[in-house]
């Protein structure tokens, strides 16, 4: 998905980059003056938002920028790829760095002795797997599911993909729009959440709990505790991480 990655000093200063295709050394010299220059031009306008996934076509290719407070994280991807999934990627990649490296960039000498833990930090994120669920992997969830749904304080029970489509499950139509927008503005990661996020979908709270590229998604009957929903969503996602 994403062949080149760089962090950039906000007037377009490259300071670290990784190439990612095969036997491919980045050269950190070569990054194209106007890519420079858009990072330097982006940051010099008020209307940039920061945390904001940027993307500009340059002939065959797509560079997107993510600006932070210390650093800007800038990528180059194939056209062909979907801008969901690298804006994902891209973001939630450059939240990590952020957290981790943040103020450690401000000082940064270049030394990779400094931030010894970035290359494994970003392979998490480069080789995220967007790929259809296995058989096999289908089988586990449609059993998930299944079990979930025996559970009489139990109404709703889904898996759903990193476009936020339903997997397996019996959400109805009238909460499946609220789960996709919801999937789709949130990060992905390449762990499981540790806390459920609670969604208000009529007269349903429904807890969701990302696990890789796929998000469960459990609802307690409506004269039900949640915590009935917290828990059943919690051990489907922890099976479901075991297995993937």
């Amino acid at each position: 998905m994403i062949r080149d990655m760089y962090i950039v000093k906000s007037d377009g200063e490259p300071l670290y980059g990784r190439c990612f295709e095969e036997d491919a050394i980045v050269n950190l010299k070569a990054l194209p003056l106007f890519v420079r220059n858009s990072v330097a031009l982006f940051h010099s306008r008020s209307s940039t938002s920061s945390e904001r996934v940027y993307i500009l076509e340059h002939e065959e290719s797509i560079w997107s920028y993510v600006f932070f407070h210390n650093f800007v994280l800038v990528c180059l991807s194939n056209k062909d790829e979907s801008l969901i999934d690298l804006k994902n990627v891209v973001l939630a990649m450059g939240r990590s760095i952020s957290q981790r490296f943040g103020e450690m960039i401000v000082t940064w000498s270049g030394s990779m002795s400094e931030i010894v833990d970035i290359d494994d930090l970003i392979d998490q994120y480069i080789f995220f797997n967007f790929e259809p669920p296995t058989k096999n992997l289908l089988k586990k969830i449609e059993k998930q599911i299944h079990l979930a749904l025996l559970k009489p304080e139990i109404a709703f029970a889904g898996v759903f993909d990193a476009k936020g489509k339903m997997i397996e499950g019996n959400l109805p139509l009238t909460h499946l729009f609220r789960i996709e927008v919801e999937i789709s503005q949130g990060v992905i990661k390449p762990v499981m959440d540790i806390v459920p996020t609670s969604v208000n979908s009529g007269d349903y709270k429904l807890q969701m709990l990302r696990v890789n590229s796929l998000t469960v998604v459990v609802a307690s009957q409506a004269n039900e505790s949640t915590l009935r929903a917290v828990a059943v969503v919690a051990e489907i996602a922890h099976t479901l991480y075991d297995f993937i």
